[in-house]
């Protein structure tokens, strides 16, 4: 007990003392020990999904930060190659690195080769920022979290090859629907499915996980998977949103309107689309409440705050974004602040009815302000 909280006081400092905008590039390509280059590099490659990995207890904590990693390289090599052939070739190069696994009917037992092959390598040149050069450092050390990797238990080692396949052939699906669109995505569907590929998967897999981890079968019933894929989408806008004018102006568009604005989008266009991400967001952010109720822990239990941190951040970001649009659609008492996090947060490790009281009251807040919007559009 007193190992694991040594360890996680190590993850949340960590992740406090991170300065994101300054990665300390040389530090973190001389942290030869694989344990501690994935704890060091992890709060520059995830940002906020960093600390709610830092919170859980430290045999999920490392499964899930070394999944998270692999899904940040195939993000990179999704990212950063300079156009869709070379995209899809590195995607392709970096999944066959983990063909020789061959999983069990169930998910539940890995084969594992020798050892990994090494990563693609992409061109320095290709980073734009600071940010970007940590997913390449990371991407060329992968060997490093490999060394995690074959650590694990073996159940833990299935589920991350599932999803690092699911993410990746996500991933092509996406290169190849933006190249043949001319950098777009035509309609709300693709828009949806996009966001399943990035996040959805993951929603998954961390239920999958939880399930292992319990003794129970990591196959979700269709209904769990659309509820991940809801709950994926609402957190994943986020980044989208986030992002806009990024994007645009480097020809990526997620909403066919912003498109026919020119590059980059006029100010004005880029509020509306917005303004339609938040609209979608707050009618799929009730869907965090049943899909983490359901998912089984124990008594005391970390994984729940880690996923109430994901809830909460997803609920401030959108409360963030109707603040910046001037909606008044969200009163003081929902709004969420560290300090109220904080309290909830830690109540949800002792009390299982502590935390699913907390999820009905994001659901309230969720749509409360997706009705106050719906009241605005109508005057508008």
């Amino acid at each position: 007990m007193i190992g694991a909280t040594i360890h996680l006081a190590r993850r949340l400092v960590e992740n406090l003392r991170a300065d994101r905008h300054a990665p300390p590039l040389a530090r973190l390509a001389a942290t030869t020990d694989p344990e501690r280059f994935v704890w060091s590099v992890l709060p520059y490659a995830a940002r906020s999904f960093s600390f709610c990995i830092a919170v859980l207890p430290p045999r999920m904590a490392r499964t899930l930060a070394v999944a998270y990693l692999y899904c940040r390289m195939l993000d990179t090599c999704e990212d950063l190659p300079a156009d869709a052939a070379a995209k899809d070739a590195a995607l392709a190069a970096f999944l066959a690195r983990f063909a020789p696994f061959e999983l069990d009917s169930s998910g539940g037992r890995a084969l594992l080769p020798p050892r990994l092959a090494p990563p693609p390598v992409l061109d320095p040149k290709a980073a734009r920022d600071a940010r970007d050069s940590v997913y390449l450092l990371l991407l060329a050390h992968a060997d490093r979290v490999d060394r995690v990797f074959v650590t694990l238990p073996v159940a833990h080692q299935a589920v991350v090859v599932s999803l690092v396949r699911r993410m990746g052939g996500g991933m092509r699906w996406a290169v190849a629907t933006f190249g043949a669109q001319g950098g777009m995505l035509r309609n709300d569907a693709q828009l949806s499915r996009y966001c399943f590929e990035v996040l959805g998967h993951p929603m998954c897999f961390a239920e999958e996980l939880a399930r292992v981890e319990m003794g129970k079968p990591a196959v979700l019933a269709a209904e769990r998977v659309a509820l991940a894929a809801e709950v994926g989408e609402a957190i994943q806008l986020a980044n989208v949103a986030r992002d806009l004018e990024k994007d645009t102006a480097q020809g990526v568009c997620y909403l066919p309107e912003l498109a026919a604005t020119g590059r980059p989008a006029s100010v004005d266009a880029v509020a509306a689309a917005r303004r339609k991400l938040l609209r979608r967001a707050l009618t799929l952010g009730p869907r965090f409440a049943p899909f983490m109720a359901a998912i089984p822990s124990p008594r005391i239990s970390l994984a729940r705050a880690g996923g109430l941190l994901m809830a909460l951040f997803t609920l401030a970001f959108w409360q963030g974004t109707a603040e910046r649009l001037a909606l008044p659609i969200v009163t003081d008492r929902e709004r969420v602040t560290p300090f109220r996090s904080f309290g909830l947060v830690v109540r949800s490790v002792f009390s299982r009815a502590s935390f699913v009281a907390t999820l009905v009251r994001l659901e309230a807040a969720f749509t409360a302000a997706g009705r106050r919007l719906a009241a605005l559009d109508e005057r508008t």
